[in-house]
Order: C-alpha cells, then structure tokens, then sequence
C-alpha cells in the first residue's frame, strides 16, 4: 500500500488561517522603520514614490518613509554590523 502523499512546512504554513506572514512577506500593512507611519502600497509605486524598501546585507527587506531614509539607513547598518533585530519605531496611523 502506497503511502499518502504530505504537504511541506510552506505548504502547511500557506493553508493555515491563523499563521501570520513575516515582515518581508507582502503585507497590506506596512510601517516605516524610523518613524512608525503607516505606508500604503501605492506610495512605492507612486511619482514621485514616498516609501521605499531597504535591503540588509542578509537580504531581508525593510520598509521606510524617503524623508526617514537617512535614519531607516542607520538602523540597518546596525543590525547588519551586530545580528540583532531592526530596532523598529512603534507603529502609528
């Protein structure tokens, strides 16, 4: 008797209702790193754009307001030199 074929972990994890996406999953709500604002979708795109997305020497991508840049910058080059997470500003609308 053949055995049933297994989902995999991300296969799981996509089927779960209650599993929450992590930061670099895309979200519809996204915050800067610096200042806390919120940021729609849109304002990456828009002209000029208004948000942009820092990338890490790891890869993983960070969201921030273009007048936050310098400090959203700042922020990721200490989590690149030390390891640990992004110190986030709390989250404001």
């Amino acid at each position: 008797m053949k055995r049933q074929k297994r989902l995999t972990k991300r296969e799981r994890k996509a089927l779960d209702p209650t599993h929450r996406p992590g930061l670099n999953a895309k979200s519809d709500h996204i915050h800067c790193i610096s200042c806390g604002r919120h940021i729609d979708a849109a304002e990456f795109n828009g002209t000029p754009p208004t948000a942009t997305l820092i990338t890490c020497d790891h890869g993983s991508r960070f969201p921030s307001c273009v007048g936050c840049m310098q400090h959203a910058e700042e922020l990721v080059a200490e989590h690149d030199k030390n390891g640990q997470p992004v110190k986030t500003a709390a989250a404001w609308h």
